[in-house]
């Protein structure tokens, strides 16, 4: 997975996430939660070792799919995709769509366009599985960069339900 020619800002190289990767990721999706107020430092801090431990595997088995984003060597921003089964339907006869989740730029590297890169990466990944539909969870920082690349608010409501451990 690369970014399209010429998207990626001057500096920055995009390439595909491997499994040894994935204590960058797991840090990057700690850095993100903190940077929406979601979590704090000390909240997050012990989901890192837990989410490296699963992205390890799900990057090894095409579970979990990423795109990072480096500069000078080290990545500083990161994009991924999880692909979900759905039914089909006359409109989109797929029966699979994809969750976009992690997307996350280090604070000194934001407002250079890579956060963009790294959606358009991503999104050139789902063209090239064939798949039409792609969901997120977008946090008010990047809301304008995901309405431009064309996601709109969704008309299916959603509820949570988080059931108590059994005994």
């Amino acid at each position: 997975m690369t970014a399209p020619q010429g998207s990626q800002p001057p500096g920055y190289a995009l390439r595909r996430a491997t499994p040894a990767d994935a204590p960058a990721v797991a840090r990057q999706r700690a850095q993100m939660f903190v940077d929406m107020g979601t979590l704090t430092p000390e909240a997050a801090a012990p989901e890192v070792p837990l989410w490296t431990d699963w992205l390890r595997g799900a990057l090894a088995s095409g579970e979990y799919v990423g795109v990072l984003a480096e500069w000078e060597g080290t990545v500083v921003g990161g994009a991924g995709l999880m692909v979900f089964p759905k039914m089909p339907t006359t409109a989109d006869p797929a029966t699979q769509k994809v969750h976009v989740l992690n997307v996350s730029v280090d604070r000194v590297h934001r407002r250079q366009g890579l956060a963009e890169a790294l959606m358009e990466a991503v999104l050139e990944e789902v063209r090239a599985r064939g798949l039409r539909q792609v969901t997120l969870n977008a946090a008010p920082m990047g809301r304008r960069i995901y309405e431009r690349l064309g996601f709109v608010e969704s008309t299916h409501p959603e509820l949570r339900l988080t059931l108590e451990p059994p005994a």
